[in-house]
């Protein structure tokens, strides 16, 4: 049996994500045990992804509404490993990356934000007089005060939650996460908390909080593999809409790789039973292309939406 149990969860929206997540880890052969937690999941769908071999479900409590996303330390301390490693289920694994999901005991196997990504992510929060490469000085602020165990930052840039591993030695510091969410984050609050300098990122914000002001934080790796485009790797559907929903240009050259793992899974006897989305169907490629161009204008009406309607 593997030493390692990959974990995701979702809601009823992400129900397809997890399904092209789960199919491309059985296609590259990965025969780690899959855990996903289900949020209001219905029977047929529970059913469905129980298809896949050495997948199990485990419904999530609904708590106090928090988004599915603030449920990551609580999925991953109901799996029974030596490792445990999340991944985000708007994504698809390339190949086999068995190797390339685990560290050392005593680290968190995580991504460090690269310079860019650091410039871009936090560019709305940042005073004149940040360095632009670093975490804001008001973020790291916040952090120190709601964490209140260091006075100096561990590091200068944030790491992205998309895949987190960590060793059974240290799930006491998930359990760290865990809480400091239900401190720190309001009921309710959605995968993203808008106007909150401090906490946008919800579950990601949290997470580096403690990686940088806890004293008892594990070390980053130094060695993470998953995104290393030289061999088999992790592709993350960052941006929205998803491709269940709407290619958007960014994803649309994944299009071919994750049509073949559809497939596959079809002929293997995993299809569920509900209709598949035209996204997910060859013959539509046309319309998929097609559309894409647009794909900003959903987004854009969603947006519109709430702030007419506030919901």
């Amino acid at each position: 049996m593997k030493n390692n149990t990959i974990v995701s969860a979702s809601d009823m929206n992400y129900r397809w994500g997890v399904w092209l997540l789960v199919a491309s880890i059985r296609k590259a052969n990965m025969d780690e045990p899959v855990l996903i937690g289900t949020y209001n999941w219905s029977k047929e769908w529970i059913e469905d992804i129980h298809k896949f071999p050495n997948v199990e479900t485990v419904d999530l409590p609904a708590m106090d509404r928090r988004s599915v996303t603030c449920q990551k330390p609580e999925i991953m301390l109901r799996a029974d490993n030596e490792f445990v490693t999340w991944v985000d289920c708007d994504g698809i694994f390339t190949g086999n990356c068995s190797d390339r999901l685990s560290g050392m005991g005593n680290e968190i196997y995580i991504r460090s934000r690269t310079p860019s990504e650091v410039v871009e992510l936090y560019h709305r929060k940042r005073a004149p007089n940040d360095d632009p490469e670093e975490i804001p000085v008001a973020i790291l602020d916040i952090w120190r005060r709601d964490v209140g165990e260091l006075s100096e930052p561990r590091r200068k840039r944030s790491c992205s939650a998309g895949i987190i591993c960590v060793h059974k030695s240290r799930l006491d510091f998930l359990g760290k996460w865990r809480a400091q969410m239900m401190k720190i984050l309001p009921p309710g609050v959605d995968v993203v908390a808008k106007g909150n300098i401090g906490y946008f990122q919800t579950d990601d914000s949290i997470l580096n909080s403690l990686l940088l002001f806890a004293a008892d934080a594990p070390e980053i790796t130094t060695d993470y593999r998953a995104d290393d485009l030289t061999g088999p790797h992790y592709i993350h559907f960052a941006f929205n809409p998803k491709p269940w929903i709407m290619w958007n240009p960014r994803a649309l050259r994944h299009y071919s790789l994750a049509l073949d793992i559809v497939e596959w899974a079809e002929s293997a006897g995993y299809s569920p039973r509900a209709p598949r989305p035209y996204t997910l169907n060859r013959d539509k490629e046309w319309l998929a292309r097609m559309l894409a161009p647009f794909s900003r204008n959903v987004n854009r009406f969603k947006k519109l939406k709430r702030k007419v309607l506030g919901r």
